[in-house]
Parts: structure tokens; C-alpha cells; sequence
């Protein structure tokens, strides 16, 4: 596996009932000092609130470079990973004394080895537009890095970000707090 010098931080979104396994396959095989995954690995969120679930997932988003989206067969009918896709292409002032800004994340689009992919519509209109980075499941020991590396770079194009479409679900009412839409 070919391996980047510099180190990236990135959230992975995925249809839980239907995409975990493939989570755990994948980092099995990222065991790697270079690469950070803010995913969720040992936290129960089956009882929180919608509203401290989406807290967990905004913080790990903010944290990231880049967002990975699991695509499978279930993954487009998913109103989180739509919300999370929207969350990660959105540039997002934090309250408080520090204000930080948080600017749109990489997106990159990992094919799973299913049937069928179920591709959510917001993820299909920015690998159309060049933003997201396509990535087959079976091209992961040559191109997981490399595929990174590029969504990371493309964080700065943001005129091929297409994020229009409100998610169906908005569990933190954050709208208030996003400073540009793309």
C-alpha cells in the first residue's frame, strides 16, 4: 500500500445496518500512523437522542479533512449519511469566543463489492461535478491514499460543489450557523 507523508483526518459515513462490516474490513487495513479515521469505534449511540447523535457526528465532522461515504446498496435511501454529506460540504462558523471557521470537507465516494449501489443524490451531483473522488472497493491497496489526498486538494474548489437541496432531516436546526451554501 502506497502511503502519504502527510497525515489526513477523515469521517466515515455509512448505512449502518448494511455497511458495517465493510467498516471494520476497511480499518483492518488502515492501520497506519498517517491517517486518522474520526468515525465512531467504540461509542453506543442506540440510545442517544437525534440531537446528541448529530452532535457526536458534527464534532467528528468538523475534525476531518475529508468525508468517506461507504456507498452500498441501502446508502442513498439514508437520511444521516445525506445529512452528514450536506453537513461536510457546508463552510460552518463555531459559537463561541473562538469563532473558527470550519470550510467545506473533501468528499470521497468508496464503492462497496455489492449487487447494486443505492448512490445518494447529493453525493451523485458532486462526483458528476468533479468535487467528489470516485473510489472502488477493490482499488483500495493502490488508491485509498491517493483518493484522500485528491478530495483534500479539492477542498478549495468550491465552485464544483453542488449542495443546494436542504437534507430531510436537520436534527441540530444548525441552518442558523452555516455562513455560505454551495
Amino acid at each position: 500500500m502506497v502511503k502519504q507523508a502527510t497525515r489526513r483526518n477523515f469521517f466515515v459515513s455509512y448505512h449502518h445496518r448494511s455497511n458495517f462490516q465493510f467498516l471494520m474490513d476497511l480499518r483492518g487495513t488502515l492501520q497506519d500512523s498517517h491517517m486518522r479515521d474520526y468515525g465512531f469505534r467504540d461509542l453506543d449511540l442506540s440510545e442517544s437522542s437525534k440531537y446528541g447523535i448529530s452532535r457526536q457526528i458534527q464534532h467528528r465532522i468538523w475534525s476531518s479533512s475529508v468525508t468517506l461515504v461507504l456507498v452500498g446498496e441501502k446508502t442513498g435511501g439514508s437520511d444521516w449519511v445525506d445529512w452528514e454529506i450536506w453537513y461536510s460540504l457546508q463552510k460552518v462558523k463555531a459559537s463561541g469566543p473562538a469563532r473558527r471557521v470550519s470550510n467545506p470537507k473533501g468528499l470521497v465516494a468508496l464503492f462497496l463489492p455489492v449487487g447494486q449501489h443505492h448512490v445518494p443524490k447529493r453525493l451523485l451531483e458532486n462526483l458528476d461535478s468533479g468535487y467528489a473522488v470516485r473510489l472502488d472497493w477493490k482499488d483500495i491497496a493502490e488508491r485509498f491514499y491517493p483518493s484522500l489526498e485528491q478530495a483534500y486538494k479539492n477542498r478549495t474548489s468550491f465552485h464544483l460543489i453542488r449542495n443546494i437541496q436542504k437534507p430531510k432531516i436537520n436534527p441540530q436546526g444548525l441552518l442558523g450557523r452555516i455562513i455560505e451554501w454551495f
